[in-house]
Formats: structure tokens, C-alpha cells, sequence
């Protein structure tokens, strides 16, 4: 009997000890966008994206602010938008970005061995929208964005 505590034991030591611990020196510095999508089915499904909304980035500082710039448009006739300053916190496996106690961004974080970092939506659960189909798909769908580190 033991030995299946111990078995026990070691394989719960085992999973904790490489599941992924997200770090503030990890996460700060300039993430530029590389990729972006969402999930149909399971499936990855990747947003065609231009050199001009490729410039979209994410400056997350040391000091708990974060700056997300979002570009629009098609190269050639790119806008910025608004950058939008915010506070971010590690939670988990996750990272909120937050003003005023109001949630603007949940994000799941996962770093590639290509030493790129992907944020995808945090779901916590299944919301349901009665009469909508389509809108329970919207509420429902996990989009991801594969960022890059500049710096």
C-alpha cells in the first residue's frame, strides 16, 4: 500500500514541477504579432494578415503597465488605433490586463520552444446564449496570437 502513495506522491510532484510557471522576466518586453487565428473544430485557423496589421504589439513593462497597439487597414493605408494602456497581473497560467478593476483581456499564455509566446483566449466556461447559435459561437470562439519578442 506504500508504494501506491508513493507512486501516487511522486507522479503529482512530477506534474506540478513541469507544469508552467509564468515569471514578470518572462512576460515583460515588446511582443510584435506574429501570427493570429482562432479555433473551428479544434482546428487552427489562421487570420490572413498584412504587413500592416502584422504591426500590432503588445509593450508590457516591468511596472505593471501594458500598451497594446492595434493597427487596421492593409499596407499601404494602415491606422493606428487608440493604443490602450492598461495594468497587467499574472494570475495562473494567465495574464490580465486590467483598468479600474474591470478585466479588458484575459489571456492564457504558453511559451513555443521558438521562443515565441502565444496568448489565447481564457474561457473559463461554456456560455450559453438561448435562440443564437451564431452568437454562442462568437461568445464561445478562443482566438490566439502568436507574438514575437523584440525585446
Amino acid at each position: 500500500m506504500n508504494r501506491i502513495y508513493t507512486g501516487i506522491l511522486f507522479l503529482t510532484a512530477s506534474f506540478f514541477l513541469s507544469a508552467q510557471q509564468l515569471k514578470k522576466e518572462d512576460i515583460t518586453g515588446f511582443w510584435k504579432l506574429k501570427e493570429s487565428g482562432f479555433y473551428e473544430n479544434k482546428k487552427k485557423v489562421v487570420k490572413d494578415f498584412d504587413n500592416c496589421r502584422l504591426m500590432r504589439n503588445y509593450s508590457i513593462r516591468d511596472d505593471g503597465f501594458a500598451i497594446y497597439n492595434y493597427m487596421e487597414g492593409s499596407s499601404g493605408n494602415c491606422m493606428p488605433s487608440e493604443p490602450r494602456l492598461s495594468f497587467w497581473k499574472i494570475v495562473d497560467d494567465r495574464l490580465q490586463f486590467y483598468v479600474e478593476g474591470q478585466i479588458l483581456e484575459e489571456v492564457t499564455v504558453t511559451f513555443n520552444k521558438d521562443k515565441t509566446v502565444v496568448f489565447s483566449t481564457y474561457r473559463p466556461e461554456y456560455t450559453k446564449v438561448d435562440g443564437d447559435a451564431l452568437a454562442e459561437k462568437i461568445m464561445n470562439t478562443v482566438h490566439y496570437d502568436i507574438l514575437e519578442k523584440q525585446y
